[in-house]
């Protein structure tokens, strides 16, 4: 037991239980970076698509407006890559799927 102290004391990072902090930091800010780009183009797409949304006009009635063909497709684009980001984080946290 004091061979292995020794030994991690000699050649271990020496830091706090042993942890590698640096690399802890680095997995939260990427995974709070990541959290906000998926929910910022989720949301994109949604304010994308709801242009031209059927709504109430001055006079209380129901109206139709045509949405604007650019609005549609960057609206879609918009939530296949946040379901693309999605479905790779779970594919990374898996194991099942990485096995040979």
């Amino acid at each position: 037991m004091i061979d292995h102290m020794a030994a991690a004391a000699a050649g271990g990072s020496g830091g706090f239980l042993d942890v590698d902090w640096n690399s802890i930091a680095l997995v939260c800010v990427v995974t709070l970076v990541a959290a906000v780009a998926v929910v910022t183009l989720y949301s994109l797409g949604m304010r994308l698509l709801s242009i031209g949304s059927p709504g109430e006009g001055a006079d209380g009635h129901t109206t139709a407006h045509g949405r604007p063909v650019i609005a549609s497709v960057g609206g879609y684009a918009c939530i296949a890559v946040g379901i693309l980001a999605v479905l790779y984080g779970i594919y990374l946290v898996i194991p099942l799927f990485h096995m040979a």
